[in-house]
């Protein structure tokens, strides 16, 4: 398939996916419409708060100003009622017209605190009150003014400014009894707005947190979708489909990793396609070649002299080993097409260590090897039969580079965590050169000295690929760790408890 042909598909394949009711149109946005809404809060708290303020700050003022008014008001219209009694009883004495002229300029200043007392807020009763002032200091004030142009003083005077001024007392108390109310009132108004600066404050620590935690999760889920599809691309899994949701961008991003899919399942196939047919077209030629050395080296077609005998046995040898390599191939090409796929079960590595060395028993009693083990109960998650592969080709790779006679140390222990595998046998160990090739696959360092039953034939160089390849997929790793006392090669599993729960 060309790539443009690919293009198309996922083009039409990203067009045929149902339209989602509503998604950010990119990152930026998001992120934008996020940093938004979560200063939306912020900036209702902020005005809200600011209006408040500035209410009380007016109230404040108001009722700063009105008390002022109250006070000096009340004070004036006793001190004008005291100036008014004192001229009036001076000009009974006297009759001087001046002290008259006195009292009614007085009588002015009362009735213009009268008024501004009347445009104050002061209330209904308080506001009777004055009025009632008002009208009995005029009644006053026309009879002592009638007296002035010939008329005689009221005489009941004395009780009338007895009266006036109790009249004004009582205004006096009462105008300070609402300047207390209302300050009263103030701070009130001022412990509210504390409460509820301290509650919005709190609401907001609290609504910022919810809509953090909820924005976080929109924009960090589509990237945890695709680093988890690079992951599994990352593993081999290319047969689940990449669906990212989220912004515009990022689902595009998921579109071309779905892509890159496709492109890699196909790569992929047309390797294992490959490597079959070349696998196919190699061993056809070679068992025709097999063949006919076989009939040569019968003397099928005449007897051989020694020199023929020997390059026959040379032929002979070269193609087993080809043919064996083929096999090899073709056993890593079937392998690799397994890794993508875990039948996962609970599993105890002990187990399985003690399954293998009893299936080695006959080559270990054959080289005359003694084990060392140490095998704790060790749980975990895994494929049975990829687990089981580890350490088959772990211990076959230990056998067949122990020398006769020496031992192999084997060590299963684990925690909540992490479940651990340690071989070590006391062969020469691996060359300081093989050390950075030897988990590559088809890599075969020096041959074993000692044998095991295959002389000095150089391995496959597909064990310990296939052991790194294996635990890989568990999410695990294996290292060739430096020796002690005598130890040779020396390898180490670690493997997740549960791969169920590990990254990746």
């Amino acid at each position: 398939m060309s790539r443009t042909t690919v293009e198309s598909n996922s083009g039409n394949a990203a067009n045929a996916r149902p339209r989602r009711r509503w998604s950010p149109g990119s990152l930026g946005g998001l992120v934008g419409f996020s940093f938004a809404l979560v200063m939306l809060p912020l900036l209702v708290l902020a005005l809200a708060s600011a209006y408040a303020v500035h209410r009380l700050s007016t109230q404040s003022e108001q009722t700063v100003y009105e008390a002022v008014q109250l006070t000096q008001n009340s004070l004036i219209l006793m001190e004008e009622l005291v100036t008014m009694e004192r001229s009036a009883r001076q000009y009974q004495v006297v009759k001087d017209s001046g002290l008259l002229q006195v009292f009614t300029a007085s009588g002015v200043q009362f009735q213009r605190a009268v008024r501004s007392m009347e445009a104050l807020p002061v209330g209904p009763s308080l506001a009777k009150r004055v009025r009632r002032l008002a009208v009995d200091e005029k009644v006053l004030a026309h009879g002592i003014e009638a007296a002035g142009k010939g008329g005689k003083l009221p005489a009941n005077m004395d009780k009338q400014f007895a009266n006036l001024s109790n009249q004004a007392y009582q205004l006096w108390n009462d105008s300070s009894r609402l300047v207390t109310h209302r300050v009263e009132t103030l701070r009130t108004d001022a412990r509210r707005l504390q409460q509820f600066l301290l509650w919005g404050a709190l609401g907001l620590v609290a609504t910022s947190i919810v809509l953090g935690i909820g924005l976080s999760r929109l924009i960090l889920r589509p990237v945890g979708q695709i680093a988890g599809v690079i992951n599994r691309l990352g593993d081999g899994d290319f047969a689940v489909p990449v669906d990212v949701r989220g912004p515009h961008d990022l689902e595009y991003l998921g579109e071309r990793l779905d892509w890159t899919r496709r492109r890699l399942l196909e790569l992929e196939a047309g390797k294992q396609r490959f490597v079959r047919d070349v696998s196919h077209d190699l061993k056809t030629p070679l068992t025709t070649m097999l063949e006919s050395v076989a009939l040569l080296r019968d003397e099928v077609v005449g007897a051989l002299n020694a020199e023929q005998t020997s390059l026959v046995r040379i032929l002979h040898d070269s193609s087993v080993q080809l043919q064996k390599r083929i096999d090899h191939l073709i056993q890593y090409n079937r392998l690799q097409g397994q890794l993508t796929s875990l039948d996962m079960k609970a599993l105890d590595l002990a187990q399985l260590v003690a399954a293998s060395l009893e299936e080695h028993r006959t080559s270990l009693e054959g080289r005359k090897l003694r084990v060392v083990s140490r095998l704790d109960a060790t749980p975990l998650w895994g494929d049975e039969v990829k687990l089981r592969q580890v350490v088959d080709n772990l211990l076959s790779n230990a056998i067949k580079y122990a020398p006769r006679g020496s031992m192999l140390k084997l060590d299963v222990h684990g925690d909540a965590h992490n479940a651990c595998l340690r071989v070590a046998d006391e062969g020469p160990g691996v060359a300081a050169a093989d050390r950075p090739r030897i988990f590559d696959a088809f890599y075969r360092g020096a041959p074993p000295s000692g044998g095991s039953g295959v002389g000095s034939e150089i391995g496959s160089g597909i064990g310990l690929a296939i052991v790194k390849e294996y635990v890989e997929a568990h999410r695990g790793e294996v290292l060739l760790v430096q020796g002690q006392g005598g130890e040779g090669a020396v390898f180490e599993v670690k493997l997740p408890a549960d791969i169920r729960g590990s990254g990746g």
